[in-house]
C-alpha cells in the first residue's frame, strides 16, 4: 500500500483528532522510535536519482529538499531524517537560554487552507542543551543550526548581542554546514529585529568568533518592508554572510479559506503552509535581485509539491525546506517532491543548477 495514502488515510485523521501540539509531540517520539524502520525502507522514502544533487554553501546534498527550523527544535529527530528522504534540516530555532515559550494552546490547524498558526515563542531547551545532544549523535544528514535571541523582552541592546553570541559559541564546532541567525521571528514580544546596527554588530561579532569560516545565512520575514530588507542585504554583504534563508511565517491573515471568526478567535501567530507560498516567493525573488552573485538563498514557504519548490528555485533559491507540508502529505513529501521536481527538470531540458534563478535571469 502507498505510504501516502496510508498516511492521509488513517494516520492523519487519528493525530488530527489530537490537538496540534500534542500531534507534534507524538509525531516526534513515534519518528524517534522508528527511526531504525525507516532506514530498512530506503527505496520507499529516499528519492533514488543522482539529478537533484546541489551544493549548499560549500557541502554537495543529495537533493535540495530540507526540514525548516521550528520542526526539531531540540535536535532529537537527526539521526533519523536523513531517513526519510530529506537532503539537509536545519534544526532550532537554538536560544542562548532555555525557554518554555508563549501560554498553551499556541499551535493552531487551519485545515481548509492546510496552513498552521503558531505562537510557540522559542521554546527551546537552550543552546548548551541542544549542542551537547548534537555532539553525542550520529548524524544522518547534513545539518544547518538556527540561532535566535531569548525570548525575553529584558535581554535587549548589548545583552541581546551576548545572547546571540553565546549560542553561536555552543555551536560554532558542530559538525554543521552553516548556522542561520534567526532575525524574523514574530512570535516573541520584540518580533523583528529591525535596528540596522543591532544587526550589523550581530553580524560582525558573529564573524570574529567565526573561525571555522562557518557558511552564516540570516532568516528573513516575508512581512518586511523593503527598506528593511534593503538594510540587512547591505547588512549581510558588509560582514560577508553567505546567504539567506527567505522566510518565515506571516503574520497576515489574507485570502484564507477559513471562516474568519474561527482564525480570529486564534488570534496572534506565525501563519504558515499554502497561503504563505505567495509572500514567501516575493521575498525570494525580492532578495534575489538584491544580494550579490555569491550568496545562495534557502526558500520556505508553503512548499507541498514539486511544482512549489521549482518555483522557488527558478525564483533564485538553491535549496527549499519544507515543515506545515509535511504535517499534511505525511513523511514520504521530501520523495514526492524530488521524484516531481526531477520530472519538471527533465521536461524543460535543465539541470538544477540551469533552473537556480532562471527566471530571475529573464526578466533581468
Amino acid at each position: 500500500m502507498d505510504s501516502s495514502f496510508l498516511y492521509k488515510q488513517y494516520i492523519r485523521p487519528l493525530l488530527f483528532k489530537l490537538d496540534s501540539e500534542s500531534a507534534h509531540g507524538l509525531a516526534h517520539q513515534s519518528g524517534h522510535l522508528a527511526g531504525p524502520l525507516f532506514s530498512m525502507l530506503t527505496k520507499e522514502f529516499k528519492y533514488q536519482g543522482n539529478d537533484l544533487a546541489v551544493n549548499l554553501a560549500g557541502t554537495t546534498l543529495e537533493n535540495p529538499i530540507g526540514l525548516a527550523a521550528g520542526f526539531d527544535k531540540n535536535g532529537l529527530l537527526t539521526s533519523m531524517l536523513g531517513n526519510i528522504g530529506f537532503g539537509f534540516a536545519e534544526i532550532g530555532s537554538v536560544t542562548g537560554k532555555p525557554s518554555a515559550g508563549n501560554p498553551k494552546p499556541r499551535l493552531f490547524r487551519l485545515i481548509e487552507d492546510e496552513g498552521l498558526i503558531n505562537r510557540l515563542g522559542l521554546n527551546g531547551d537552550g543552546a548548551d542543551v541542544v549542542a551537547d545532544r548534537l555532539r553525542q549523535t550520529k548524524l544522518s544528514l547534513p545539518i544547518g543550526i538556527n540561532i535566535a535571541k531569548t525570548n525575553d523582552p529584558a535581554i535587549k541592546g548589548d545583552l541581546a548581542v551576548e545572547d546571540i553570541l553565546h549560542s553561536f559559541k555552543a555551536v560554532q564546532d558542530l559538525p554543521a554546514i552553516y548556522v542561520t541567525i534567526n532575525a524574523s521571528c514574530p512570535n516573541t514580544k520584540e518580533g523583528i529585529l529591525e535596528e540596522k546596527k543591532q544587526l550589523s554588530t550581530i553580524f560582525s561579532e558573529v564573524q570574529k568568533l567565526n573561525t571555522r569560516n562557518l557558511p552564516i545565512f540570516v532568516k528573513l520575514s516575508p512581512d518586511s518592508s523593503n527598506e528593511l530588507l534593503n538594510d540587512m542585504v547591505e547588512a549581510a554583504i558588509n560582514n560577508k554572510l553567505a546567504g539567506f534563508v527567505c522566510g518565515n511565517t506571516t503574520t497576515t491573515r489574507n485570502s484564507l479559506r477559513t471562516n474568519s471568526a474561527e482564525v480570529e478567535k486564534i488570534g496572534a501567530g506565525g501563519l504558515s503552509g499554502r497561503p504563505l507560498k505567495t509572500l514567501g516567493l516575493s521575498l525570494c525573488q525580492r532578495i534575489s535581485q538584491l544580494k550579490q552573485h555569491d550568496q545562495t538563498i534557502i526558500g520556505v514557504g508553503g512548499i507541498f509539491s514539486g511544482q512549489d519548490a521549482f518555483d522557488y528555485i527558478a525564483a533564485g533559491a538553491t535549496v527549499v525546506e519544507i515543515y506545515t507540508g509535511l504535517i499534511y502529505e505525511g513523511p514520504t513529501l521530501p520523495k514526492q517532491i524530488c521524484n516531481e521536481l526531477s520530472q519538471i527538470l527533465t521536461s524543460r531540458g535543465m539541470t538544477i543548477a540551469q533552473a537556480i534563478g532562471s527566471e530571475t535571469k529573464v526578466k533581468s
